[in-house]
This record gives structure tokens, sequence and C-alpha cells, in this order.
């Protein structure tokens, strides 16, 4: 991963370029932030960089033998350390028996979160683990000369994962490090981690991900407008993994505001051959579609009862959406706004226990036509 890939942290990047250049590498350093924020991208690229072997000034050159491997995870010198535990098709295993899932899953998006590796590797309700075993193992990994690199590097994920056995063995890795060796540990939280492994490592900082930054990546990535970036970047807060979460739900519920329009209009008329025939629509999506579509729906009626604060800080709607608000939000009100949301989660709950999809949409659009009209 090159540092042009990493989204902001300008003042950081150029801090870890200076180290590389001034030959001023901890042997140990400790990224530390919040999800979302991009610690483990920012290793890598630092990795990259370090091991890199083309002409390099501000990041790696992306092209030399070096850079091509790290493209895929695959540098001899660059070893992993993550959360595991037993699976239905691995029993008791090491970090090694998930190198393939671990890759894949860090280039899909270097910024995804613990749980989302948990889902990755199908841990179910089992919490992962970095066992005394992995120390072990990395110890001997270390122990041997680097293959292709000056340093060998050992990237710990999730550092506050290590149970007690296994943070001492590091201790002692930490305290008399392998020649030419870097370790880097990751963690959310530091407080978890031994004070003596903190203690020994050079602390990194890793902020949230400030909002500009994030908007013009939203944009330029996505190829999104201005308006839905910024909102997206409120409500992520710095997270870049909730703002692609918030995209994806976005994107999601994008195809179902015309219909949801035409749904609060007709109800509104009680317009009942509309009203029939919007129903067989709905009728007719798979019921995860329908539940969607009444989250969404959720979601504009608490907008449009915001917008009566008449501040726009409070308010999330893309600019269709808020246009159209402009008038709707009239008819969202403290006599009907509870029993709105009271009758679309009771929609939710029914079509979430196979209820008869036609038959719960005419209910709803009947009961939603008369608490319109509540002033």
């Amino acid at each position: 991963m090159l540092f042009s890939e990493i989204i902001g942290q300008a003042v950081l990047k150029k801090n870890l370029v200076q180290s590389v250049k001034d030959r001023r590498i901890s042997h140990a350093q400790l990224f530390f932030g919040p999800e979302g924020a991009g610690a483990l991208p920012l290793v890598l690229a630092y990795a990259q960089y370090i091991s890199c072997t083309g002409e390099k000034d501000e990041d790696a050159c992306g092209k030399c033998p070096s850079c091509l491997k790290y493209t895929k995870l695959i540098h001899p010198d660059l070893h992993f350390i993550y959360p595991i535990n037993s699976t239905t098709s691995k029993q008791d295993p090491l970090c090694d028996d998930f190198l393939v899932e671990w890759r894949s899953f860090v280039l899909q998006n270097p910024y995804a979160s613990l749980n989302d590796w948990y889902v990755f590797i199908e841990l179910e309700n089992k919490q992962g683990l970095i066992k005394e075993k992995e120390s072990d193992a990395i110890f001997k990994k270390l122990s041997f000369k680097s293959f292709e690199s000056d340093f060998k590097i050992a990237l710990i994920w999730m550092a506050e994962k290590m149970n007690e056995a296994a943070s001492n063995k590091l201790l002692k890795l930490l305290e008399e490090p392998p020649d030419m060796t870097v370790f880097f540990l990751i963690a959310e939280n530091t407080e978890s981690l031994l004070p003596t492994i903190r203690s020994r490592c050079f602390p990194v900082k890793v902020p949230l991900i400030n909002k500009e930054d994030m908007i013009n990546t939203l944009k330029s990535k996505y190829g999104i407008e201005s308006g839905k970036a910024e909102i997206i970047s409120r409500l992520a807060g710095g997270n870049y993994r909730k703002a692609l979460e918030l995209l994806q739900e976005s994107e999601n519920n994008g195809g179902f505001f015309d219909l949801f329009g035409e749904f609060m209009r007709r109800s509104y008329l009680f317009d009942m051959p509309a009203i029939l025939k919007l129903t067989d629509q709905l009728n007719a999506l798979n019921r995860e579609k329908q539940k969607t579509f009444l989250d969404y729906s959720m979601k504009m009626i608490r907008e449009n009862a915001i917008k009566h604060f008449d501040n726009e800080c409070l308010n999330y709607l893309t600019k269709t959406e808020a246009d159209f608000s402009v008038k709707f939000s009239k008819f969202i009100n403290g006599k009907n706004i509870v029993l709105l949301n009271e009758e679309l989660n009771k929609a939710y709950h029914d079509i979430e226990r196979n209820g008869n999809g036609k038959i719960i949409f005419l209910d709803l659009a009947l009961k939603i036509g008369k608490l319109l009209r509540t002033v």
C-alpha cells in the first residue's frame, strides 16, 4: 500500500517518511487510534516504504520487486499476527492457517473492523485471541536472516487481543529484539496492553480522518455529489469504515426515495387504485427489501420531524430528500410522529414474521393516510 492511498493523515505520513530518511526507525512502534482512522493501512504503507528498493522521495515507488510483493501482501520479510480462534474448518489454528483469508480481507478493505474480520472468517460467536504460540511462531520466523529487505517486519494487528502469556513473550522480544527487526503494534484500546509493552514502544497516535479529506475521498472515489458526501462525512465522524457502510446503505435506500414519496402521497389522498398498485409493487419485493423500504421510511419520518427545529446540523438528508421534505415535513408533527413510527415498526415486525406483504402494506397505507391528516 502506498502513502498516496491513505486517506488524509498528511502530517503523520510526512513524519513517517522523514523517520526513514533520517534512519530513525524505532524497533518497536505502537500505532493506536479509533476504528476506521486507518492505522492498519498507514502501517502497511510505512512498511512498504521502508522495504522499497526503488527511487523514492515522499512515497514507495510501487514498481520494484519489493513493492509488487507488498501489493499482494506476500513479501517474505513481512509477518502478520492477528486475533483468531477455532472455526468449523480450522481447529486450534495459528495465524498462518488464516493467511490466505487475511490477505484477501485486508486487500478488500484495509479500513475494516475487528468484527468484520470475525465475520469474514466465520468465527460465529467466538472471540478472537492472540495466544502464546503465536509469539513462539513469530520468534522462530524473526530468528532467521531477512530474505530480501534490510528489515524484517512483524505487524501485530489488534495487539490488545494478546493473552497474558503471549504478551509476556512478546515483551521479551521487544526487550531483546532480533537484529534488523521492526515491530509494529496496532491497537484501538491501549489500556488493555501491558504497561511494560506500552513503555517499550514508540507511540504513534492515528487521529480520526478530518472532514475535508473524507469528503474529497468520497467524491473522487465514488463519484457522489458534494451534499451527499458531506452528510456521510458528518455521520461517519472521521471513521472511514463507517462512511463506507453509510454509503452502501445510502445506495440501497436510493431506489426507495421515489417509492416512499409516492406511497406517502397516495396514502394521504386515499387514492385506492394507486395504493393497491403500490402494495402489489411492494409485495413483489423479497422480504429483506421490504424491510429496507420500511427502515428507509422510518428514517425519512424521523428526519422530517427533526426538520421542524430548522437546524441544518441536525438533518441528514440528501439534496433530493431535502427538496421533497420542504413540503412533506409540514405533515409530520408532535401529534403523529410517535404513531407513524409505531405503525412502520409494526409493519417491519409483521414482515419479519412472514406476514402477507400485500395485506401489511395496504393496512399501513390506510393508517398512514389518516395520521398524515392529523394536525
